[in-house]
C-alpha cells in the first residue's frame, strides 16, 4: 500500500539542475560509460530534469488517486448520514401517523353484542372530547340517522397526508396533515330551550355515557347524573306546566354551568336552585300569557 501524501506534488518547485549544486551529478553522468549519449553538461542537466519530472508525475498520479479515494469516502459517509436522517424522519412521521390512528383495543373472543350501540354524532363527539357545551339534541335517538351519515362522510373523506419533499438537503422535508372534511355542527340542531321535558329525559342517558369521552373525573359525572335524577324527582313536575318549567330550568342551568366552567368557577349542578326554578316558572307563565294574548288579538271580534 502506497504511503499517504499530505501535500500536492505538483506544487513542488523544480530544481535547477544546471546550477553548481548539481555539478557533481552532471560530471558523473558525462563520465559514466553506461550513458555514452551524454557528452556535455547540458545533456546531463536535461537527463536529471527528465528523471525528476518522471518521478513527480508518478507522485501526482498517486496523489490524484488518493484524492479520489478521499472524495469517495466522504460521499459514502454523506449518503450514510443522509440515509440515517431520512430513516429518522420516516420514524417520526410514522409516530405522528400512529398518534392520529385509533388505538387497538383487545376483544374477548366469542363475546358479541345483542344490539348496536347508539351512534354518536361526530360534532357531539368532538365537543364532548373537548369538554365543551353541546346541545342535548345531539343525544336524542332521532339524531342517530344523521349521526350515521355524518360518521360515514368522515370515514370516507377525512385523511392525513404525510409528505417528504426532498431537496438538496433533508432539512427541507415537510409534514402536511390534510383533512378534506371538517366536523361541523348540524343545521338541524335544536337548542336546549326548545326541547320538551320528555326529550330531555330521552337524551340524558346518551349524554351521561358520552361524558367519558372527555375523561371527566368520576365526581363530575356523578354531579351530572345527580342533576338529571334530582330534576326528574322534583315536586315541580307534579305542578301544572311543571314539565315545561323543568325543561326551561334544564336549558338555563346546563348552559350556565359550562359558562362558569370556562371562567374557572363551576358550581355543583346537581343542587336544584329554587330561585332559578322560580324564574323558570315565571318565564313559562309569561310565555303562556303572551301566547294567550296573541290568540285573542288574532281572533275575529264579535259584533
Amino acid at each position: 500500500m502506497a504511503e499517504r501524501m499530505d501535500f500536492d506534488p505538483a506544487k513542488i518547485p523544480a530544481p535547477d539542475f544546471a546550477s553548481e549544486a548539481y555539478a557533481f551529478m552532471r560530471a558523473a553522468l558525462v563520465a559514466d560509460a553506461n550513458t555514452p549519449e551524454i557528452t556535455t553538461n547540458e545533456l546531463a542537466a536535461q537527463r536529471l530534469k527528465d528523471h525528476w519530472e518522471g518521478h513527480i508525475e508518478g507522485l501526482r498520479a498517486q496523489y490524484q488517486v488518493q484524492l479520489q479515494q478521499a472524495e469517495t469516502l466522504r460521499e459514502q459517509r454523506r449518503q450514510e448520514e443522509a440515509e440515517a436522517e431520512r430513516q429518522e424522519k420516516e420514524r417520526e412521521l410514522m409516530k405522528e401517523a400512529e398518534k392520529k390512528r385509533l388505538p387497538i383495543y383487545d376483544f374477548q373472543k366469542g363475546l358479541g353484542v345483542d344490539s348496536i350501540p347508539l351512534q354518536l354524532h361526530p360534532y357531539a363527539r368532538k365537543m364532548m372530547m373537548a369538554r365543551k357545551y353541546v346541545p342535548l339534541w345531539y343525544f336524542l335517538p332521532d339524531t342517530a340517522v344523521e349521526a350515521k351519515e355524518r360518521s360515514k362522510e368522515s370515514l370516507d373523506t377525512n385523511h392525513l397526508q404525510f409528505t417528504v419533499e426532498d431537496g438538496d438537503s433533508l432539512s427541507g422535508s415537510t409534514v402536511s396533515l390534510v383533512g378534506s372534511h371538517s366536523v361541523c355542527a348540524s343545521p338541524n340542531a335544536i337548542p336546549d330551550s326548545q326541547l320538551s321535558w320528555p326529550q330531555v329525559m330521552r337524551a340524558k342517558s346518551a349524554f351521561l355515557n358520552a361524558l367519558r369521552l372527555g375523561t371527566w373525573p368520576d365526581h363530575f359525572i356523578a354531579m351530572f347524573a345527580g342533576f338529571y335524577s334530582n330534576m326528574d324527582m322534583h315536586r315541580e313536575l307534579q305542578e301544572q306546566d311543571g314539565d315545561r318549567v323543568m325543561a326551561h330550568y334544564h336549558a338555563e342551568m346546563r348552559l350556565a354551568w359550562y359558562n362558569t366552567m370556562e371562567r374557572k368557577a363551576p358550581f355543583d349542578l346537581s343542587i336544584i336552585s329554587d330561585r332559578v326554578l322560580g324564574e323558570s316558572r315565571q318565564q313559562i307563565v309569561k310565555q303562556k300569557q303572551q301566547k294567550s294574548l296573541k290568540g285573542k288579538q288574532s281572533s275575529p271580534s264579535r259584533e
